[in-house]
């Protein structure tokens, strides 16, 4: 079950479809497809997605010590290819990937496609955005709970000092959710541009309240983008907090599908 977090903007048209995946997908120009994916009960597909992940996602998926982060890493990926593949018309193995410096992967030119896309998973669920021209970025985190106290020394390392004395100053009960509200609004900004880590999070500042519209208010990196960035608080499993960053504020029709 999905809901939503916070205040949307009216003129964001909110079109959430429970259901499985079409054989086929049209993306309009001015549209946002995002697709959460549950990474447990997958049956029967997880050997699906497993066959049709490429040698060196296999390799990576090796690397993790843990099985099931082996596994739900493998489902991502393999969820990730098979979205793409619908949108592309050929099959989920056939799916090429090209990276960019700092590891964001986007489809390879061979495509020969407008499509941009960007993956994030936390705990039991990944989410996928794709739009078409516009680079995206997309973060979901599982909220887990703490002492404020934990967050508030968090906050002090990470963020910019305007949100620091936001979330000291929000109730000690809010502090967890203004936490998680900062961390994937600037998460998603940081991975619509592809950057990691490599720019601080000190670097940018965004609006902290959960219940208030997440936006962009500073970022002397690169200035423009407080013209161009939509930042978006998404619906999200509960018990999770997500956000979207895309380079485009015109897009208005944002539909969401569940992957079975």
């Amino acid at each position: 079950m999905l809901h939503r977090h916070g205040r949307q903007p009216s003129w964001i048209l909110w079109k959430l479809y429970e259901q499985n995946e079409p054989n086929t997908v049209y993306l309009c120009d001015e549209s946002i497809d995002l697709w959460t994916i549950p990474l447990t009960n997958i049956g029967d597909r997880f050997q699906d997605h497993e066959q049709s992940l490429s040698a060196d996602e296999r390799q990576r998926a090796s690397r993790f010590r843990s099985a099931k982060h082996r596994r739900r890493f493998t489902l991502a990926r393999g969820s990730l290819r098979s979205i793409l593949s619908q949108y592309l018309g050929t099959s989920a193995g056939a799916v090429r990937f090209s990276y960019g410096t700092h590891g964001k992967p986007r489809l390879a030119n061979t495509h020969e496609s407008p499509l941009e896309f960007n993956l994030s998973h936390a705990g039991e669920y990944a989410l996928c955005a794709l739009a078409k021209n516009h680079s995206i970025g997309v973060d979901i985190e599982k909220i887990r709970n703490a002492d404020p106290d934990y967050y508030l020394r968090l906050a002090t390392r990470f963020f910019s000092r305007k949100e620091f004395e936001v979330i000291k100053a929000a109730p000690e009960h809010d502090r967890t959710l203004f936490f998680f509200s900062c961390w994937t609004r600037k998460e998603a900004y940081l991975k619509r541009h592809g950057v990691g880590l490599h720019l601080p999070l000190s670097g940018f500042t965004v609006n902290v309240d959960p219940a208030e519209s997440a936006r962009l208010i500073d970022t002397p990196w690169r200035p423009e983008d407080l013209m161009i960035t939509l930042l978006q608080d998404l619906p999200a499993p509960r018990g999770y907090q997500t956000a979207l960053a895309i380079a485009s504020p015109q897009l208005k029709n944002i539909r969401h599908y569940t992957s079975s």
